[in-house]
Parts: structure tokens; C-alpha cells; sequence
């Protein structure tokens, strides 16, 4: 069963981009939000995507640049 819940506090700036996205996809700003939620939900963690690499070079060594690894580290704080 979905659940609903309520974001309070969202800036008006925020949510001026949010209802603009939404709007150029010709989407509801609660449909561009729900495609946005299910998108961020199914990105792996950097630390998983470390061990997909790791895997992989197991198999067939590729270099990762250092730029690349703290990039998706960065990213995964956020």
C-alpha cells in the first residue's frame, strides 16, 4: 500500500524549481516528485558501486580514476 507523507519547510525558490520541472515534463508536481523518489531509491550507494567495481576488475582489471571515487563518495553524502 502507498504511504503519503508531507515535506514542510520547503523554500519557495525549492519548490518555484520543482513545480517548473514538473511543468516542461507536462507532469504534476506529485508525479515528477513520485518519478524523482523512485529514481534517487534505486541509485546504489557509492560503497555498492565500489563493490561492482571491485568485482568486475576481478574479472577484467580496469583502472577507476581517484577524480571518479571521491566524486561518488561525495555524492553519496550528500
Amino acid at each position: 500500500m502507498p504511504l503519503e507523507f508531507t515535506i514542510r519547510g520547503v523554500p519557495d525558490d525549492v519548490y518555484g524549481r520543482l513545480t517548473a520541472k514538473a511543468s516542461l515534463l507536462e507532469k504534476s508536481l506529485e508525479d515528477y516528485l513520485q518519478a524523482e523518489l523512485q529514481r534517487i531509491a534505486q541509485q546504489l550507494p557509492a560503497g555498492e558501486i565500489l563493490k561492482e567495481v571491485r568485482k568486475s576488475n576481478e574479472r577484467e582489471p580496469v583502472k577507476v580514476p581517484l577524480e571518479l571515487i571521491l566524486q561518488l563518495l561525495n555524492e553519496d553524502r550528500k
